[in-house]
């Protein structure tokens, strides 16, 4: 008997030496109390179960518990969702006025600092139609506004997709490079009608290494890009 009993501490150890802990510290806008937040799975978009829960008090949530690996996630409450990394360590999250700011962990930092630099490409993808205006207003031809426009869309563009594969290139190690990729991957599948590659996806995919190109959904999108 107590062999046994001695067995099964030896093998709790070794079960929480494999997974460490996360804690999630949140504040909101009080319109949100009373509501449940829930961290779903982002990688596993088939399981809808939630990985963690928990209500809203005063502005206030807090979630913790431990994690074998760190995974994206997207954390819900109310009618508002964000994506995040469940990795360990101490997690910040203020959402104010439709902002969400959130640090504490190197991931999650790492992943938000990218999700501003695009937000601010997109804004200047946003001014487009309006720089039209303001060309025609003060005279300029249809030619030369659509020259000006073309080459500024182009521009954007050209950003846009260096900053998504140089966020890739340097995540390969990690859960936001495959999160990143696998979206480049679901919005040229959505675009075309059918699971297929862009050369971006190509010029990312041919830089990975091995151990990316075998993660499971990664893997997965390729073989049905090939027919397989």
């Amino acid at each position: 008997m107590q062999k046994i009993v001695s067995y099964f501490i030896i093998v709790m150890v070794l079960m929480c030496s494999c997974s460490e802990r996360y804690t999630v510290e949140g504040s909101s806008s009080n319109i949100l109390d009373g509501t449940m937040a829930y961290i779903r799975n982002l990688e596993n978009p088939m399981n809808t179960s939630a990985i963690d829960s928990c209500q809203i008090i005063h502005g206030k949530f807090h979630m913790d518990g431990n994690i074998d690996s760190s995974v994206c996630v997207r954390l819900f409450m109310g009618d508002n969702n964000f994506p995040m990394v469940l990795e360990p360590g101490n997690i910040s999250i203020n959402i104010s006025n439709n902002t969400v700011k959130l640090e504490g962990t190197p991931l999650n930092e790492s992943l938000y600092n990218f999700l501003m630099q695009r937000d601010s490409l997109q804004v200047l993808f946003d001014e487009l139609p309006h720089k039209e205006s303001l060309m025609y207003l003060d005279g300029y031809s249809q030619e030369e506004i659509a020259k000006t426009l073309n080459e500024e869309s182009a521009r954007l563009n050209t950003a846009l997709d260096k900053l998504d594969t140089n966020f890739i290139v340097d995540n390969f190690d990690n859960t936001l490079g495959v999160m990143w990729f696998l979206r480049l991957c679901y919005d040229a599948n959505d675009w075309y009608g059918f699971p297929t590659t862009t050369p971006q996806i190509d010029d990312i995919y041919s830089r990975a290494p091995v151990s990316f190109k075998q993660n499971k959904l990664v893997d997965e999108y390729m073989r049905q890009v090939n027919g397989q």
